[in-house]
């Protein structure tokens, strides 16, 4: 009886090593980690910077596309489901795409984030995103504490409990 409960306990923690580790799919990242996420050098939809502690206060997922990538728009409706799950968080998309092409993008797609466009210089700033999607969670300091490759399914429990904290 040991043995098995001793194999349950190890099988256990290789599963939430594999788990915490699905989410670190770019390791080009790991200097973006516990440092704050530039809000301030993008604009929003009326063209006015975001205060720097805009995203102080609240857990956000911030998520990198176009529109134009399948994986981006594959990741869509599970990308829904989280932000759904957690209302009082808040959801960016960021693409360089400009804003009349997401505008009709979103039309056909149902994208619930707000929506930064036209981010081609301020994303070369911050990052050079090699593979898209790529989202970060950014935690309630404003500090990013995740950066994740493709959203699925399974991801999500991983991603609410992260959020949550």
């Amino acid at each position: 009886m040991k043995k098995i409960f001793a194999f349950f306990l190890i099988i256990n923690a290789i599963a939430i090593l594999a788990q915490e580790k699905a989410l670190r799919t770019f390791p080009d990242m790991e200097s973006k980690l516990d440092v704050h996420f530039p809000i301030e050098k993008f604009r929003d939809k009326n063209g006015k910077p975001y205060p720097a502690n805009y995203l102080e206060g609240k857990t956000s997922l911030i998520n990198f596309w176009f529109s134009a990538c399948a994986p981006c728009i594959q990741e869509i409706p599970v990308l829904n489901k989280v932000q759904e799950a957690l209302p009082d968080s808040n959801f960016i998309g960021i693409t360089y795409d400009n804003a009349e092409k997401v505008k009709a993008f979103i039309s056909r797609h149902q994208y619930k984030f707000a929506q930064i466009t036209d981010a081609e210089k301020e994303l070369k700033e911050y990052l050079t995103v090699q593979r898209y999607p790529m989202s970060l969670i950014i935690g309630r300091d404003g500090k990013v504490k995740e950066v994740i490759g493709v959203v699925t399914e399974e991801k999500i429990p991983t991603i609410l409990e992260k959020m949550k904290n």
